[in-house]
């Protein structure tokens, strides 16, 4: 399986993303004349492609998903375009290769990130959502409005201090919070991934924000953990992307837990199931547009 070039992409495929990228407004005449005449210009074709985040509709021929900003848009309107060039140049590297595994990991990456805008873990919670999400370490709804009452990096230091990896007294809670499309977590953690992908997380972790740094950290995570073969395991209608819900007794449930390839695979990465059902839409979404 061949990844596309920047260079395989049509004409008609960076304008028809142009008009995507434009909307409401119309793309004239002056600016497709202008526009051609830059792209005489080869590496500012190159530039513009990557930017618009194009690929070419005979992307279908040499993988089995379409990855294009329109298609994506129909999953999560606000995704971040500049990701999918990143996202197709990697995948293959990261053994991501059938539909069915890249459709979990960019479910799994749009939940984690807002659709590849959110870099690093926030931790500007409510009392009641941080004593929702972190209910086995905050014991009331007081105690959460106590930390808060802090900020941001003592509440971080507090989750997270001393474990992992991440040294008591110190502040790596919060410099080793979520990061990366998958919020990837601690000081082991980050320190995996530079042994990895040889990019220095661990000694800098601030470089998980940058965005293609942020592809590789999760795309080396699911490599790592196995979510590729877990995604095999995702069980669909025949439509191909109503994710199946019966028991073993063929008895309808609409309870998205009792698809096994789902559940596993976001339990690895999220660590539980928060945001699951919204993973699930997300999924059927991309099963169904990619």
């Amino acid at each position: 399986m061949t990844n596309m070039t920047v260079s395989s992409v049509a004409d008609a495929d960076i304008f028809q993303a142009l008009r995507q990228h434009l909307e409401p407004k119309n793309l004239s005449q002056l600016m497709v004349d202008i526009t051609n005449k830059a792209m005489e210009d080869a590496a500012f074709r190159d530039e513009l492609v990557e930017r618009l985040g194009v690929t070419s509709v005979v992307s279908t021929e040499t993988r089995p998903y379409n990855l294009t900003l329109a298609n994506l848009r129909k999953v999560y309107s606000t995704v971040n375009a500049d990701a999918i060039s990143v996202i197709l140049k990697y995948a293959p590297q990261y053994d991501i290769l059938t539909k069915k595994q890249m459709c979990a990991f960019i479910a799994n990456c749009i939940i984690e990130s807002n659709g590849f805008n959110a870099k690093r873990e926030s931790f500007a919670y409510s009392p009641e959502r941080l004593r929702k999400v972190f209910s086995t370490r905050i014991p009331s709804i007081s105690a959460a409005k106590n930390l808060i009452a802090k900020g941001q990096v003592a509440v971080a230091n507090y989750l997270y201090g001393g474990r992992y990896g991440n040294r008591p007294g110190t502040n790596d809670g919060w410099d080793y919070r979520g990061g990366g499309l998958t919020m990837n977590t601690f000081r082991d953690g980050y320190f995996i991934l530079q042994n990895m992908t040889g990019i220095k997380f661990g000694d800098n972790p601030k470089l998980i924000e940058e965005l293609e740094n942020s592809v590789r950290a999760a795309m080396a995570f699911w490599q790592l953990n196995g979510c590729n073969a877990m995604a095999e395991k995702i069980n669909t209608y025949d439509d191909g992307y109503t994710l199946n819900t019966l028991t073993s007794k063929g008895v309808e449930t609409n309870d998205y837990k009792m698809n096994y390839g789902a559940r596993i695979i976001r339990r690895t990465v999220n660590g539980g199931f928060n945001g699951y059902e919204e993973f699930c839409e997300t999924l059927e979404k991309c099963l169904r547009y990619l």
